[in-house]
């Protein structure tokens, strides 16, 4: 049963003729086969499924559902059952005497074997030990205690959250020696960043995530000048675009604040001044943690982190290491979203079980974290379709889905990829608002482009194919060309004009040498005579000499998965044909949930119904490690909800 240099390509053939297994997979078995002599053909076959797995977002592979698992983004091939996978029971008990495989208790012997057996879930090494190292630290700051609180931490909250007058979705009941008041849900989250070590903020679009968190920082500013103190507060995003929309979106909720009352205008400027970095940037402050000698941590006493659904196992796993024990860390997302393009759904393990809707006390049993989920959606008007599209795509709803896009409404319309002059009419409004960019950017008019460059996208399911990425950005451009004047300024888009001034542009790679972070968008113009990327950085304009662009590419349009973390007045939401796996219900709710104000969806029946009737499935061990087994797992957390739709509410956040 060993395998032999030749025959490891014999047992791996069918299953990547069935499209379970990539290249590369396979390229790293037969390497490891060539460095352990005699390593039995089931081994050989796990590492090349465990090494696929992270490229499909699993964090760990179950054997007894692998074929499922590993089914690629070409929708794998043959039936499953066609393909020799082992019996699950028989390969479990054969890779724990493998000598490339440890168990939890040997996982870290010297030296670490490639893959971690645990119980029937397979693991890259790597990927274990994050899981294990994220939940172990989260557990130990919930189960550590509170923090100390100022005695004044009521007073504040108070001000800044005015109390509620009735329970209901809006609030949670709590007491204290049998007196039962009403506490808004907001309030209670930003209760718990001030006093856990840990906590998580979970919600969709307009349910006053943002709000929270300004009201929360506003909270920790005052409390640290009574105590005499500077308070030291980081926040942070997974992408450069997410972060400039959170620093944009805290400013607008402080400036409401001193509106309402509540905020001083002192409180105010200091929160001004306060901008999101990327949690990159963030955790690439310190040293390498862990090596001799680098053991300095991040000095800040709160960080919060947004969008935490587009962060990773691995580089959540930095960050908390980073953290001081006494810090306080709030993440902040919604678990609907589409997950990191890397391993991991690490936002719906942090969010847990559903458990009761009944509410709690805000307090946590050893081991759970503090999880508060906002609900009620303040964003948009009443009736809207937006939100009632949203909700009913997040609950798997086809038939009320498609009910509410064949209705139409001001808000939302639905064009089929057939109906050629509904087609053309949506390329003419993208390109319509793309030649207003060209217009501004080419007049000086340097924020007056960044804003136009805001107000409609196309996001497209697929980078290529009919309705990809490629084709809207080939179709915008060149209706951009004919409107602007037939030919870009100095002539083609090779050399020096790759990036002509007018161009929108997306960065793709995180860059050092010049401070771009993969996904940071903005707009070519004119500094003097050398073309620059001017791109928006907190309240002002940052730019980059265009020479010095490396990984970037037009901004006609834009993946769903690039649009995490952004917000458009009006979002053109592009289907592949059905069949595609990329065609899931987090993918559509994700694009749908970028537009504040109107949402075009371009695609036929048959993608929308595949898209709604189709949850993401991602393996992953971290929910389990937090909230422990399914039939476990009990009420703690504190939600709003109390319906599968969430209730549009018109009353100001």
């Amino acid at each position: 049963m060993s395998a032999t240099g030749s025959s490891v390509l014999e047992v791996l053939a069918p299953f990547a003729s069935a499209g379970r297994l990539s290249s590369t997979a396979c390229q790293v078995a037969a390497t490891v086969a060539r460095l352990v002599p005699g390593l039995d053909e089931w081994s050989v076959l796990a590492l090349a499924a465990a090494t696929e797995a992270p490229q499909l977002g699993h964090v760990r592979l179950d054997l007894d559902a692998v074929d499922a698992l590993l089914v690629g983004h070409d929708g794998g091939g043959e039936d499953s059952d066609e393909l020799p996978w082992p019996d699950p029971r028989a390969w479990s008990s054969v890779l724990a005497e493998s000598p490339v495989v440890s168990n939890p208790e040997r996982a870290n012997d010297d030296p670490v074997r490639p893959l971690v057996l645990d119980g029937r879930s397979l693991y890259l090494h790597r990927l274990w030990r994050a899981e294990v190292d994220v939940a172990a630290a989260l557990l130990g700051r919930a189960s550590s205690g509170g923090v100390p609180t100022s005695p004044r931490q009521d007073e504040v909250l108070d001000v800044l959250f005015p109390p509620i007058d009735e329970p209901g979705d809006a609030g949670v009941p709590v007491g204290l020696g049998g007196a039962r008041v009403t506490e808004d849900l907001q309030r209670r989250a930003a209760r718990l960043g001030l006093s856990s070590r840990v906590s998580v903020i979970a919600g969709g679009p307009g349910t006053g995530k943002t709000r929270t968190v300004a009201r929360l920082l506003a909270a920790e500013w005052r409390l640290a000048a009574a105590r005499g103190r500077v308070a030291t507060v980081a926040l942070a995003a997974p992408t450069g675009k997410a972060a400039a929309r959170l620093t944009a979106a805290l400013r607008t909720a402080v400036d409401e604040a001193v509106v309402e009352g509540v905020l001083d205008t002192a409180a105010a400027d200091e929160l001004g001044r306060v901008e999101a970095t990327t949690v990159h940037r963030l955790v690439g402050r310190t040293p390498a943690l862990g090596l001799p000698g680098h053991d300095r941590l991040l000095p800040y006493d709160l960080v919060v982190v947004d969008e935490t659904s587009m962060v990773s196992l691995p580089v959540l796993g930095r960050l908390v290491r980073a953290l001081r024990p006494d810090a306080r860390l709030v993440l902040v997302g919604d678990p609907f979203q589409l997950a990191s393009v890397e391993a991991g759904t690490v936002m719906r393990d942090l969010v847990g079980p559903s458990g009761s809707t009944e509410p709690t006390d805000g307090a946590h049993r050893l081991g759970r974290l503090p999880v508060t989920v906002l609900e009620r959606v303040h964003r948009f008007g009443a009736g809207s379709g937006i939100a009632a599209l949203a909700a009913l795509v997040r609950c798997g709803d086809v038939d009320g889905a498609l009910a509410v896009l064949r209705a139409g409404s001001n808000d939302v319309d639905w064009v089929e990829p057939d109906d050629g002059p509904g087609v053309a009419a949506v390329v003419a409004r993208a390109a319509t608002a793309a030649a207003e960019v060209v217009d501004r950017a080419r007049a000086g008019d340097v924020p007056g482009a960044l804003d136009a460059a805001g107000r409609l996208k196309v996001l497209a399911a697929t980078r290529g194919g009919p309705f990809g990425l490629a084709d809207w950005s080939r179709r915008i451009e060149q209706a951009v060309l004919a409107a602007t004047g037939g030919r870009w300024p100095g002539g083609g888009r090779s050399g020096a004009s790759r990036y002509p001034v007018g161009m929108p542009v997306l960065v793709t790679r995180n860059d050092p040498l010049t401070g771009l972070a993969n996904g940071d968008a903005g707009v070519v113009v004119l500094a003097g005579t050398v073309p620059v990327l001017a791109r928006p950085v907190g309240a002002g304009v940052s730019t980059v000499p265009v020479a010095r662009l490396v990984d970037a590419e037009p901004w006609w349009a834009m993946t769903v998965h690039k649009s995490q973390g952004s917000e458009f007045d009006h979002v053109v939401v592009s289907l592949p044909r059905p069949g595609s796996p990329v065609l899931t219900r987090e993918l559509l709710y994700t694009a749908l949930t970028r537009a504040r104000r109107t949402v075009t969806v371009v695609a036929d029946e048959s993608s929308l119904r595949a898209a709604v009737d189709r949850p993401a499935v991602r393996a992953s061990g971290l929910g389990e490690r937090l909230w422990g087994p399914d039939d476990q797992r009990g009420p703690e957390r504190a939600t709003d909800r109390r319906r599968p739709a969430p209730p549009v509410d018109v009353s100001d956040p």
